[in-house]
């Protein structure tokens, strides 16, 4: 193998222990904020710990000790359960407790156990292959749960910008590559693959990192579960009593949606039914969403004020749509109307 790429993964692998001290630094004030940012911090701080017990490696003749090797390989299968905890905590907020801890991550303690006590590589190749295949279900459900929490806030909030956990999905994705690569390096000696798996590592943390601090947790109905509770189904002659009309004048007349956290049980306790008729009808009879039929008034103020006379800003008409960032008004204008506000402008502008 070329020397380069061997200095190439000790070097990634310096910066990755760097990377986790420097996170474990800037997370320590924020650990009250919340469960999932304490969990993120114990995080970071066990993630240093397992790129600092490799620098064992560098003793003489550690290397070559399989027993060693083995055991402190086998240490890293703690990051599965670690990874899982986080996420679980994510999507729903008070989930992890003390008890589950120490449930989802006691198997892994034992297979360490069992191999101190008795090397065998039997047990070594049966612990790499349970972290591979309890990895890949804990993706699968993360993928479920996070999908049926992320349908519950659209459709019981109006702005989900920090609420949203889309990005749980993406992360799962990438963490789930850096088990795999970890497990074939555990077989094959590859620095290359070595240097990625570190890379990969510090990309995806760092990512979660920034939109941890981001994220809004709230309150869920049902937290002693990860999947959201299907919403419940009402008679057909509950829903023709739904005050369809009434909903619709709210919104035109009293503009509600210009309020930018506007919720589904604000607008339910308005015109006077409760939040499971609304939130039924919307999916049912509208097929969509309270966040898309929302928006759905938003980008038709959005609308009026671009093709009006008065020179504004995006910004300015971002906020005098109903919208709490730029970024999110052009996410939702493009999938309305199938192009950014900017350019939407500049045609009404080339017309006129």
């Amino acid at each position: 193998m070329n020397p380069f790429y061997e200095n190439l993964a000790h070097f990634i692998h310096g910066a990755a222990f760097m990377f986790f001290i420097l996170a474990s630094i800037q997370l320590y004030p924020l650990r009250h904020r919340s469960n999932m940012m304490r969990l993120l911090f114990c995080s970071m701080i066990f993630l240093a710990f397992l790129e600092f017990k490799d620098m064992g490696f560098l003793i003489k003749g550690v290397w070559y000790n399989p027993y060693i090797t083995s055991i402190t390989m086998s240490t890293d299968m703690l990051y599965v359960p670690l990874m899982a905890l986080f996420f679980f905590e994510v999507i729903s907020p008070g989930w992890v407790t003390l008890r589950r801890i120490i449930g989802m991550s006691m198997p892994s303690v034992l297979f360490i156990v069992a191999y101190i006590i008795y090397p065998s590589s039997v047990i070594f190749k049966a612990a790499m292959l349970y972290a591979l295949v309890f990895g890949t279900i804990i993706t699968v459900i993360v993928f479920m749960a996070s999908s049926r929490r992320d349908n519950y806030i659209k459709n019981n909030f109006s702005d989900i910008e920090n609420l949203s956990i889309s990005w749980v999905r993406k992360a799962i994705t990438a963490l789930y590559i850096c088990l795999v690569l970890w497990t074939i390096l555990l077989w094959e000696e590859n620095w290359l693959s070595d240097a990625a798996y570190y890379a990969i590592s510090i990309i995806v943390w760092t990512y979660i990192y920034r939109l941890s601090q981001k994220h809004s947790v709230i309150e869920m109905p049902s937290t002693s579960g990860l999947f959201m509770p299907k919403p419940e189904q009402k008679g057909s002659h509950e829903i023709q009593n739904f005050p369809f009309k009434k909903l619709q004048e709210y919104m035109e007349n009293e503009r509600m949606f210009l309020n930018p956290k506007l919720t589904l049980t604000e607008v339910a306790t308005a015109i006077g039914t409760n939040r499971t008729y609304l939130s039924e009808y919307l999916n049912n009879d509208l097929d969509t969403t309270f966040y898309e039929y929302v928006n759905g008034f938003r980008i038709k103020e959005a609308c009026a004020l671009l093709s009006s006379d008065e020179r504004r800003t995006l910004m300015e008409i971002a906020e005098l749509s109903g919208f709490n960032s730029l970024s999110t008004f052009n996410r939702a204008f493009v999938k309305s109307i199938g192009e950014t506000p900017a350019r939407y402008l500049k045609k009404r502008q080339i017309k006129c």
